[in-house]
């Protein structure tokens, strides 16, 4: 049996669509509809009924129980396989990739130190990657900013993510002019981003976390921005801000994680000030598949990981 077949099978199931499951596989329709097709003919019998929205066959019906029963079968037998090599415990974390160069070298090291027969699987991706992942390949436990929660997910609020906009200072001079020290001043309690809309930006994509932000500020404050570039990598984003190319909006969090001596250092080329915290925009979760739950190892992980926000949380307070 073709394991990627019926994954397909359970993905164009699930959202009732083609193209959707496309999307959320990412591969072309075509390519899905020959899966699908080819299934068909192993199985010899139709599984779908070609209409709108897409249903399912008698017998698209009772697979659809089996082929996730057989998928979650396979995650297992990976997993305990996978003890040969690894100790006696196995984690498949999921995490959004900027949220793992904050937390995890704070958090893994002893971890494994505490549990070294224990085996971690990371898979570092972005939100909207993750999101439409994670129903399909199966983790233990998600750590990140999601879009929304997914069906038959447990998600757990860890962190409030607050946000700073990161100003090259060569922009901020030639916006302010003779008033930049009381400006500096001003907006390092709190940043009036209307201020800034003349000032050329570094522009997130939509569909990730840092880009849904983005756009929630815009909307907060009426303002159209000219772009003069998009990334889809954070980090990379806040590295062209910091060599004059232009505005940014920046997870305080990220930031936060930074070492004294790295922040200092930025500093020398760009402005650090606060926005205000907007209730729209997605704050850090955990999330956990409610019918698996998270037990043993698991949970001592997602113990550490919790530990490790309350601490950020008390020596960070907000303003």
């Amino acid at each position: 049996m073709d394991f990627a077949l019926l994954k397909s099978f359970i993905a164009v199931a699930e959202e009732k669509s083609f193209s959707s499951a496309a999307k959320n596989l990412f591969i072309s329709q075509q390519t899905l509809s020959k899966q699908i097709a080819k299934l068909e003919e192993d199985l010899g019998t139709t599984l779908f009924i070609r209409s709108r929205p897409l249903g399912l066959t008698p017998d698209g019906g009772r697979l659809l129980p089996i082929a996730k029963e057989i998928i979650q079968l396979k995650q297992q037998f990976e997993e305990s396989s996978s003890k040969s090599f690894s100790g006696a415990h196995y984690i498949h974390l999921g995490i959004e990739h900027t949220i793992a160069r904050a937390i995890l070298p704070r958090v893994l090291p002893e971890f494994l130190r505490e549990h070294p027969d224990t085996y971690i699987k990371l898979s570092e991706e972005s939100p909207d990657v993750m999101q439409k992942s994670i129903s399909y390949d199966g983790v233990d436990l998600v750590i990140g900013s999601l879009g929304s929660v997914p069906e038959k997910f447990e998600a757990i609020p860890l962190c409030r993510k607050e946000h700073l906009l990161v100003v090259p200072k060569d922009i901020m001079a030639s916006l302010a002019g003779d008033r930049l020290p009381e400006l500096v001043e001003k907006f390092s309690r709190s940043a009036d981003l209307s201020f800034f809309e003349a000032a050329p930006f570094i522009k997130i994509p939509r569909q990730s976390s840092g880009g849904r932000a983005l756009g929630s500020y815009l909307k907060y404050y009426a303002i159209s921005p000219h772009f003069v570039c998009e990334l889809t990598n954070i980090e990379n984003a806040f590295q062209l801000a910091n060599s004059g190319i232009g505005v940014f909006i920046y997870a305080r969090v990220f930031w936060d994680m930074l070492s004294p001596e790295l922040q200092a250092d930025y500093l020398k080329n760009i402005y650090i000030f606060p926005l205000p915290y907007l209730p729209d925009i997605e704050d850090v979760y955990a999330y956990y598949n409610r019918d698996a739950g998270i037990n043993g190892v698991t949970q001592e992980l997602f113990s550490s990981v919790k530990a490790f926000f309350e601490e950020y949380k008390a020596n960070h307070p907000i303003a």
